[in-house]
């Protein structure tokens, strides 16, 4: 009997453990062999392709995940660069149907079916799908109009968007803690829209008083430092994170430069931030400033979110393959930051990138120039390649959206395997970063020839292949024929995928 009773409960756990999972299961109708769809999940607020897995379909076209955790969870599915914020809960699992003849259609069942179809009403995977955001993009948008016209005009048509949104939520037939996470994720989502997308175009030198004085005080009293439990679940929330601090650092700067009685402006500084203004400037780390602003204006944001800012700060230097800066950055966490779920976090994110170094370190296809530092010349630049098609891609380790298209190249590169294609790699880095250039290109496993210019040296390249100094910006990627002359003076970048495959086959 008591056997009996011992088997019962073991079932009855076992049956409640799978209970609290995260699933999600999948149909691709009519998938072919091989065919996958992406997952995946993010820690900063921000899409890095190298955090996502690839569910490949079995026989029928079906997939499966779970996640062990046990509390809700946003994660974006991907299927023929479709992508679809998903809601995941204990309890709730959901099922996701994918035509391949409407790729960006999916359809929803299961428990976890009307908080799906919601997300899917809403739209929250592009800012760019807001309707305030689609303005700016029309020759006589409301971009052109003075701070405190946007902010006393436009401004409460975009928060009455946002209530209206906010009601619809609330008004869904869902458990609570799903409306609240959902609400959340939606308010973000517009102060994103509102401060990335809209204040970057209102950030210019004509607006460069106001915006300071106006606009990021309004944004800031809209939308406020996230809670720790925003943070804990909400991507958008996250994302938004960064522009909050750097709002609130640029609004201290701004107000230090333009105080009158320096003593008064010393004064306020450090009660804001934590640290005098002059020890910013004599910083040894001034050269790296997100990182030096990060670590020293602590007092910027509450101890949660600014431990959270740190982690966030640290996962993008894992993914960006920045093994230096992080290994920094861990080291400061370790010493300075409290709470355990970030630290454990942040341990965890780093032991990948230290792994990766050393993993492809004997990779015999990344090939760093003997000669890069004699380089003088396009000529001499070209002089191994002749008789190869090169594809020139200019770039530089602090350059994210370079590193943004790098995750594009490997399926570039086996489309291209057997063709004497060349990938030439030139970076603009100073002599003192040499070492995170090279660690950046083996952390990435960055296949191909690679040379490295200084600020100094680079202009000259540029000129050399045809780009005045005014135009010169990164990344830029040439293809230059076998005879060694440029053809394409301002090739497809990586991203845009089958453009620049044509470009590269034309040439070839």
């Amino acid at each position: 009997m008591k056997k009996i009773l011992l088997i019962l409960l073991l079932l009855i756990c076992a049956k409640t453990g799978i209970c609290q999972q995260l699933i999600l299961t999948g149909t691709i109708i009519g998938a072919a062999k091989h065919d996958s769809v992406e997952v995946n999940e993010s820690y900063d607020g921000n899409y890095w392709k190298k955090n996502s897995v690839y569910l490949k379909t079995d026989k029928t076209g079906s997939f499966h995940i779970s996640f062990p955790d046990h509390t809700i969870k946003f994660i974006m599915l991907i299927y023929k660069e479709n992508k679809q914020w998903l809601l995941l809960s204990p309890g709730r699992p959901l099922q996701v149907n994918i035509n391949i003849n409407k790729p960006g259609k999916f359809s929803f069942s299961g428990k976890a079916k009307p908080e799906n179809d919601l997300m899917q009403k809403l739209k929250l995977e592009d800012e760019r799908n807001l309707s305030f955001i689609k303005e700016l993009r029309s020759k006589n948008s409301y971009a052109n109009w003075s701070v405190d016209s946007v902010i006393s005009i436009k401004l409460p048509i975009i928060r009455h968007s946002l209530d209206s949104t906010q009601r619809l939520v609330h008004g869904a037939i869902l458990p609570p803690i799903l409306k609240k996470a959902i609400a959340t994720e939606v308010n973000y989502f517009y102060a994103n829209a509102i401060s990335l997308n809209l204040g970057g175009l209102l950030n210019n030198y004509k607006n460069r008083i106001s915006y300071n004085t106006h606009f990021i005080d309004t944004v800031l009293s809209n939308f406020k430092v996230p809670t720790k439990d925003e943070l804990n679940t909400s991507i958008s929330a996250n994302s938004y994170l960064d522009p909050c601090f750097r709002f609130k650092l640029w609004k201290t700067v701004y107000d230090y430069r333009t105080e009158k009685n320096k003593d008064r402006a010393d004064s306020i500084f450090i009660a804001n931030t934590g640290v005098s203004y002059k020890d910013l400037e004599n910083d040894p780390d001034r050269t790296n400033e997100m990182y030096l602003f990060s670590t020293r204006m602590k007092l910027m944001l509450p101890q949660y979110a600014w431990e959270k800012h740190l982690t966030n700060l640290l996962f993008n230097y894992c993914m960006s393959g920045q093994l230096q800066c992080g290994t920094k950055l861990l080291y400061f966490i370790r010493a300075n930051c409290i709470d355990s779920q970030y630290k454990q976090a942040s341990e965890r994110m780093f032991l990948p990138l230290k792994g990766a170094r050393e993993q492809y370190a004997d990779n015999l296809n990344i090939k760093i120039r003997p000669d890069y530092k004699n380089i003088s010349s396009l000529k001499s630049l070209l002089a191994p390649y002749k008789g190869k098609i090169v594809l020139i891609d200019m770039w530089g380790t602090w350059c994210p959206h370079c590193i943004e298209d790098m995750v594009f190249e490997p399926a570039l590169k086996d489309r291209l395997k057997g063709k004497d294609i060349v990938f030439l790699y030139i970076a603009m880095n100073e002599d003192k970063d040499d070492e995170v250039w090279r660690d950046f290109i083996f952390i990435n496993n960055l296949t191909g020839e690679h040379v490295r210019r200084t600020p100094g040296q680079i202009g000259a390249l540029w000129n050399e292949l045809g780009i005045p100094d005014s135009q010169q910006a990164y990344p830029h990627y040439f293809i230059i024929d076998r005879s060694g002359t440029v053809i394409v003076n301002n090739a497809k970048r990586p991203s845009d995928g089958e453009a620049l495959y044509r470009q590269l086959q034309a040439a070839y």
